[in-house]
């Protein structure tokens, strides 16, 4: 009785194991060694292939998030803000900066609809700074929406 499949010749009859040679079945039943792709197939080329891509599209994905995000070389912070009335807002707010920079602040509504927004100017180190908008309707909240040193080209 045959016990693998491996051990019947192609017509379905009992191989002997003097016809499967010395490797223990692992032959085909011809005698001879199977070669490593017939075995495997080209599954270990497509994995590497495929090791490869991934490693190429995250290192070109990192690469992408480092180059546009915002490197402005201004850090703010939010320190407090205030809706003084129905057509005016205050912001306090620091910054440090290497140079001279320009921060817009801005005032949203409960909709988050701008309804007000202006620019100042700030000096190099860290400062805290203090700026009234004046809205177009109540304003529901103020932030600083960008700083941007003077003089940089983005």
């Amino acid at each position: 009785m045959p016990e693998s499949p491996s051990d019947l010749t192609p017509d379905g009859a009992e191989n002997s194991g003097a016809a499967r040679g010395d490797d223990g079945g692992d032959s085909g039943g011809y005698g001879a060694p199977r070669a490593f792709g017939k075995r495997h197939g080209a599954r270990p080329v497509f994995f590497v292939l495929g090791l490869i891509a991934a490693g190429v599209f995250t290192v070109g994905w990192g690469f992408a998030l480092m180059s546009y995000g915002d490197h402005t070389g201004v850090a703010n912070q939010t320190i407090a803000w205030s809706i003084d009335s129905g057509d005016e807002a205050t912001i306090t707010f620091e910054t440090n900066s290497g140079g001279p920079a320009v921060c817009v602040v801005r005032a949203t509504d409960a909709q988050h609809v701008e309804v007000g927004q202006r620019s100042v100017e700030v000096e190099a180190g860290t400062q805290e700074s203090t700026a009234t908008i004046e809205t177009v309707r109540r304003a529901a909240m103020v932030e600083v929406a960008s700083c941007r040193e003077q003089g940089t080209a983005k």
